[in-house]
This record gives C-alpha cells, structure tokens and sequence, in this order.
C-alpha cells in the first residue's frame, strides 16, 4: 500500500475521532472533570468555564413546541463552529437534563462570558453559569504568590417563555455568585440540585445559606490568562 499524502491524512483524521470518542467515554469525562476542578483554585488548568443547555426552557411544549436532543445538537454545533472545547455533564436543578462543561484554557476569551449569554438566549434558557477564574492578594503573609479561585456567576436571561428568544444581550441580572466548588462524600448522595460528570456529582453551592460556601473577599483581583 503506497502510503499518499491523502492516505496519511485520513489515517491522522481516524485516530483524532477514535481519540475523541474515546476521551467523551463516562470514565474519561469524570478523570477529566475532576482535574478541571481541583486545578480552580490553581495558577494552571482553566482560565474560564460555563454551564450551559439548550435542554427544557421554560415554557417549553407547553407555550411552544421543542425537541430536546435537536436543540442540544444545534448547541454543541454553534459551540464547535466558535472553536469551544466541551464536556457532557448532567445537571438536576428540579429535574435531570443533559447539559456542557464548556472551558477554556491558556488564553482568556474576552467574549466568553457574552458568547454564553448570546447562546443561553437563543436557546431561550432560564440561566447560564459563568465562571472566571482570579487571582488576588494571598490573605496569609507566609504563603507567595497569589491566590486563585473559580468565580461562578449565576446569570439569569430573562427569557420570554414563549418560544421566541429574548436576544437583548444586555437585559440579564447576577443573581449569584460564589468561588468554592464541592465533590465530597455528602455531595455524592445528594438527590436533587447537583453537576454530575461520568458518576461523580459536584456542586457551586448557589443559594446556600451556609457561611462556609460565601464567595470569598478577594483583595485586588485580576483575571488570569490575559
């Protein structure tokens, strides 16, 4: 077989898609997931994350016709044209829908928090979750260097709920926002209102009335990757 500049291409283009399906196996999703968040409060790892669906806006088949799996489709495809690299996960926030780790590593997307918010509106979503990562002024005077933490924002769209998407991209509101992110051992038996990637559930503690998952003060903050 004599090997062609074309045939070597295909042979290329063949183990990157054997790769990529094997690195979207449950397994490899949940070893992946896991490193993205243990790295938040890290100089390395992701710079910037998102939450997202295109899965039970509200409204949805009852003001207006919607498929599911259609819809989370045409999602993963305007993720992929904008060049976004994602991980399946599942979300329960009242019930279970199928949802994307969207991330960001290396350089910081200026238009990565906007993007989220346009794509959150055409797929007339409720909310999107938006995390940046920071840098600040390291609170103990022993330890150098700055410290690093994941601020998640919770951001409402203001969806009209009538299948018709509010494209206004700058009606939205904080509603949250919060810098831990928890995968312990209570977390696994949660039931309801929790991330999971592979078999391991994880959570931003939105909401919670707990001191302990309060955002942090961060003393001079800058954002990392710019």
């Amino acid at each position: 077989m004599k090997l062609t500049k074309q045939l070597l291409k295909e042979m290329v283009m063949s183990e990157m898609k054997l790769m990529q399906e094997g690195l979207k196996q449950p397994a490899n999703i949940e070893r992946q997931v896991s490193k993205l968040i243990a790295d938040f409060k890290r100089a390395y790892g992701a710079v910037q994350v998102a939450m997202i669906t295109a899965e039970n806006p509200p409204g949805a088949n009852v003001n207006f016709d919607w498929d599911n799996e259609i819809m989370q489709g045409y999602l993963k495809a305007d993720l992929n044209k904008k060049g976004y690299n994602y991980y399946p996960i599942i979300g329960d926030y009242g019930g279970l829908e199928n949802s994307l780790m969207v991330v960001v590593k290396g350089n910081r997307d200026s238009m990565f928090k906007e993007n989220m918010i346009q794509l959150g509106k055409k797929y007339l979503q409720d909310a999107v979750v938006v995390g940046e990562k920071m840098g600040s002024l390291q609170p103990n005077p022993n330890i150098k260097g700055p410290k690093f933490n994941m601020v998640f924002e919770m951001i409402m769209l203001h969806p009209t709920k009538t299948g018709k998407p509010n494209m206004n991209f700058s009606d939205y509101s904080i509603d949250d926002i919060r810098t831990k992110t928890h995968k312990g051992p209570d977390v696994q038996g949660r039931q309801a209102f929790f991330s999971k990637a592979g078999k391991k559930k994880f959570v931003v503690p939105f909401y919670s009335s707990d001191k302990e998952d309060d955002a942090e003060y961060l003393g001079n903050p800058f954002p990392v990757g710019e």
